[in-house]
């Protein structure tokens, strides 16, 4: 396996970020298409359905925003492949497939007065196929108006974890309730670009709350400055949660209060070991509030416990067959403008730094 993602920087305008990205990226692209039309197959669904009901979203992602369905078109000329193609990898969650298979995912951050130097640090582990660490780049932004972002992302996918030069920070947790997935929302990976590119906090968040969601799931935002929350969202409702004593965490399952009381959490039944799994991050740095470093984080996102159903992750089968591992342990300070992703790290992880200069 690599031990490292490759990082792409992008430049420019729409098209010509598009046309950069497709042309570096095309065969991670290529071996991710290959592994979701085996993930399709697999849950019942034909490669040419697939293909339609991505091909569906591309109208509504150019309502949505039009610079951004300009660089998918642009991705899937560099690549040379169909547009459908980098649909369907920025759209999979929409078109069902997280609705068919387990997705884990295990966060947690820290702000200054919580942390040893009064750094923001901010991380996930990240579970999905383990295929995916050889489908998977870093992505380094500089936009026209002269903001950068930093995301780690699927080839081909416009954004998933990650932070801009204004100090945000983004992770991703997947919930689901009945219904899941409705048509018509914007895929995920769009949402998360425009968040990424907002200059505050407030803006992000609105992104994500005034946006129209196909699926259920959990943000967490942080700010350089010292504030965060994590937004809890199903296609109908949505929630909030604030950190208690600078620190916050989140597995795969509903935690304000209201959302216990109002929300069928089918995410918690498929994944019960989402309350361990966010308990024991909770308690990995309750443990050391105020003296919370990088090294916190690591340890935290290499526990065991539970062992295969774990928060570090190894390849193991989920109850419904399919199999789920740590792609990537991610770890971000925003305060220094750095982050860090260690590849399969049940193999024993190895992170490499990424940093906007």
């Amino acid at each position: 396996m690599s031990k490292a993602f490759p990082l792409i920087d992008l430049d420019g305008d729409a098209e010509s970020r598009g046309l950069q990205y497709g042309r570096q990226a095309r065969d991670r692209i290529a071996r991710g298409l290959e592994l979701y039309r085996q993930e399709f197959r697999r849950c019942g669904m034909q490669w040419s359905s697939a293909f339609s009901k991505a091909e569906a979203y591309l109208p509504a992602l150019e309502r949505f925003d039009a610079e951004m369905y300009a660089e998918i078109l642009a991705i899937a000329r560099g690549a040379d492949f169909p547009v459908a193609s980098i649909a369907i990898l920025n759209a999979r969650t929409e078109l069902g497939l997280a609705a068919r298979q387990s997705e884990e995912c295990t966060a947690a951050l820290a702000l200054a007065d919580a942390t040893a130097d009064g750094s923001v640090l901010h991380g996930q582990n990240w579970d999905w196929r383990p295929g995916c660490v050889e489908t998977s780049v870093v992505l380094r932004i500089t936009l026209p108006e002269g903001g950068r972002i930093l995301t780690f992302c699927e080839a081909g996918q416009l954004a998933r974890h990650g932070m801009n030069d204004a100090g945000i920070a983004l992770t991703a947790n997947g919930l689901q309730v009945p219904g899941d997935p409705l048509d018509g929302g914007v895929p995920t990976p769009i949402l998360r670009r425009r968040m990424l590119m907002m200059r505050s906090l407030a803006a992000a968040a609105a992104v994500a709350m005034n946006a129209k969601h196909s699926s259920s799931h959990a943000l967490m935002l942080s700010h350089v400055e010292g504030e965060a929350y994590c937004i809890e969202m199903t296609p109908k409702q949505f929630f909030w949660l604030l950190p208690e004593a600078g620190i916050m965490t989140h597995a795969n399952h509903f935690k304000a209060p209201d959302a216990r009381l109002s929300v069928e959490d089918i995410s918690l039944r498929r994944c019960p070991e989402s309350l361990y799994r966010d308990s024991r991050s909770q308690a990995a740095l309750v443990r050391e509030q105020g003296n919370i470093s990088i090294d916190t984080f690591k340890g935290l996102f290499a526990d065991r416990y539970g062992w295969p159903d774990s928060i570090c992750r190894p390849p193991a089968a989920r109850a419904d067959g399919a199999m789920s591992a740590t792609v990537a342990s991610l770890i971000m300070n925003t305060s220094e403008g750095k982050l860090w992703l260690a590849p399969a790290p049940y193999e024993g992880a190895e992170y490499r730094e990424y940093a906007f200069s």
